[in-house]
């Protein structure tokens, strides 16, 4: 009797590790496109994005590529939350000759200031979204 238990149970655990593993190995791509775009974003969040200026633009737009597939892998996480706030992020970049156009036309520093609050605000939505779609695959890689 002793030795069935065992077996069912040492049966069960392979099974289980095994599925597990499969996770594992199915959310890895995720989670690693997941990690590189967090770190493009905490790049970009030190500095105000100026279009043709700041070069972690041209990068955004291979990682927003990268969540899309993402996407397209694992349709149950949130990765479109993500891409459309990249999107949005995208649109609030500061014109390239900004400073020039401020200098000359002091009207526009409410326009710019607002522009600047919103990639802080699309930055930082971007990267609640990452640590939300990384906690669910740890969560579903875990059990």
């Amino acid at each position: 009797m002793i030795a069935l238990v065992a077996l069912v149970v040492s049966t069960w655990l392979v099974v289980d590790n095994r599925r597990r593993d499969r996770a594992v190995r199915w959310h890895q791509p995720d989670y690693d496109t997941s990690s590189g775009a967090l770190l493009v974003l905490n790049r970009l969040s030190l500095t105000t994005a100026v279009e043709g200026v700041t070069p972690e633009l041209r990068e955004l737009v291979d990682v927003v590529s990268r969540l899309r597939i993402a996407e397209q892998h694992s349709p149950d996480l949130p990765f479109g939350v993500i891409v459309a706030e990249l999107e949005a992020y995208r649109v609030n970049v500061l014109p390239e000759r900004h400073a020039d156009r401020l200098a000359a036309d002091g009207r526009l520093f409410d326009d710019y200031l607002a522009l600047a609050r919103a990639q802080g605000i699309r930055l930082e939505a971007a990267r609640t979204g990452i640590a939300h779609v990384q906690r669910k695959i740890e969560k579903r890689t875990r059990k």
